[in-house]
C-alpha cells in the first residue's frame, strides 16, 4: 500500500507524462499540418520530388489521413509514377469515399493509363456523394459515350504503348503504328533530355469516328487530348503522312508527361512539326505569300480561336520557324526550358532569360 507522499509523486508523475504526451501529440499535429501544406504548395509550383518528400514525411506520423494520402498520390503522378499515385488514391477513398478531388484525380490517371473500366467506377461512385457535380457527370459522359464506340476495338500492345483499333483490315496499321511509335519515341525524347514512363495510349478511328468523338475542326488531321487520336482513312495509301501524323501526336505527349503546364501553344505545335519532319522552307514560302503574321504572344492558347484554314496555316507556320530558331543553337538543352515553363507565370519571360525575345524568334516570318 502506497502511502499518501509516494501515491501524491506518482499522480504528478502521471499528470506530467500525460501533459508531455499531449504536448507531443500537440506539436505531431501541428507538424502534419505544415507538411501538408507545404506539399501541396510544392506541388503547385511544379515540384514534385519536394512534394512527395513532404507527404511521405506526414505520413509516417498519420499514415490513414486521406488528405495526406490525396497529396500522395498528386505527388506521384507529377513525378510520372502512375501506378504508385492509383494505389495512394485508391486507399484515400477507401477511407474517405466523400473525397471528390481524390476521386477525380484517380478517373483521370486511370484513363490516361488506358484502363477506362476503373475510370468508369470511380466516376459513378464519386456522383453518389457528389450529384450535382457537372465536371464529374460531364466526364463520366464523354467516357461512356467513347466506351460505346471502343466497344468492338481490339488492342495491340508493345512496352508503355496501347494502340487500339477496329477490325481485321486495321490490324497492320496497328503493328505499324506501335513500331513508328518505338522508333519516333526514342528520336523525340533523346533530343528533349527525357524519357517518360507513363503509358501512351493511341485510338486509330475511321474519318466519322474520329469527328464524333473530338469534334475536332476540319483541318485537324489528328488529336490528342490524354490519348492520340487519328482517322485512318489513307493511311495505307500513303504511309509517310501516316508515320507523320503519328509523331506530330506522339510529341504532344511526350511533351505532355515532362511539362504537364505551361507550354505556350506555338511552342508545342513548332516542336510538333519539327519533329514529324515539317519543312521550314515551305513555311517560310508561305509566310512571305502573306501580307501580315500573327505576333506569338496570340499563339500561346489554342489556335481553334483563329477561326480561317489560312490564319490556323500561319500559325503553325510560325510556330515551326520559330522553334526553327532555337534548334539551330548547337547543344541547347531543351529539358531546362520546358520544365522552366512548367514553373514559369510567363512564358515569354522565361524563353527571354534563355537568350531569345519574341522578337528574335519572329524574325523568319515578321513584317
Amino acid at each position: 500500500m502506497f502511502r499518501r507522499g509516494a501515491a501524491a509523486g506518482a499522480l504528478c508523475t502521471f499528470n506530467t507524462a500525460a501533459v508531455l504526451l499531449l504536448a507531443g501529440t500537440v506539436r505531431a499535429q501541428s507538424r502534419v499540418v505544415e507538411l501538408n501544406e507545404a506539399g501541396w504548395k510544392a506541388l503547385r509550383a511544379g515540384y514534385g520530388d519536394r512534394a512527395a518528400s513532404l507527404f511521405a514525411e506526414a505520413l509516417k506520423m498519420r499514415p490513414d489521413d486521406p488528405v495526406l494520402l490525396l497529396g500522395s498520390g498528386a505527388a506521384a503522378n507529377a513525378q510520372g509514377r502512375q501506378k504508385e499515385a492509383i494505389a495512394q488514391l485508391q486507399r484515400a477513398l477507401e477511407l474517405n469515399p466523400r473525397l471528390t478531388p481524390a476521386s477525380r484525380l484517380l478517373g483521370q490517371i486511370a484513363y490516361a493509363e488506358g484502363d477506362v473500366d476503373l475510370a468508369l467506377r470511380t466516376y459513378e461512385n464519386a456522383l453518389k456523394y457528389a450529384p450535382g457535380d457537372p465536371g464529374l457527370s460531364r466526364g463520366l459522359d464523354e467516357w461512356r459515350r467513347e466506351t460505346d464506340v471502343h466497344r468492338s476495338f481490339d488492342e495491340r500492345r508493345y512496352d508503355q504503348f496501347r494502340v487500339l483499333f477496329e477490325g481485321r483490315e486495321e490490324k497492320q496499321l496497328a503493328r505499324q503504328a506501335t513500331e513508328i511509335f518505338r522508333l519516333a519515341f526514342r528520336r523525340i525524347c533523346t533530343r528533349l533530355g527525357e524519357f517518360p514512363t507513363a503509358t501512351i495510349v493511341a485510338v486509330l478511328y475511321t474519318e466519322q469516328q474520329f469527328r464524333d468523338i473530338t469534334r475536332a475542326p476540319e483541318w485537324s488531321s489528328g488529336q490528342y487530348d490524354g490519348r492520340i487520336r487519328v482517322p485512318v482513312a489513307g493511311a495505307e495509301q500513303h504511309p509517310e503522312l501516316f508515320e507523320r501524323v503519328l509523331t506530330h501526336e506522339l510529341t504532344h505527349a511526350i511533351l505532355a508527361d515532362i511539362a504537364p503546364r505551361g507550354i505556350p501553344v506555338w511552342l508545342n505545335e513548332g516542336l510538333a512539326q519539327y519533329f514529324e519532319g515539317a519543312s521550314p522552307d515551305a513555311a517560310r514560302k508561305r509566310m512571305k505569300a502573306l501580307r501580315s503574321s500573327i505576333p506569338l504572344k496570340n499563339l500561346e492558347g489554342s489556335f481553334a480561336r483563329l477561326g480561317s484554314r489560312v490564319a490556323v496555316q500561319a500559325a503553325y507556320d510560325e510556330s515551326l520557324l520559330a522553334v526553327s530558331v532555337i534548334v539551330d543553337k548547337p547543344g541547347f538543352i531543351w529539358i531546362r526550358l520546358l520544365h522552366e515553363l512548367e514553373e514559369s507565370r510567363s512564358a515569354e519571360a522565361t524563353i527571354t532569360s534563355f537568350g531569345w525575345s519574341y522578337a528574335d524568334l519572329e524574325a523568319p516570318f515578321a513584317r
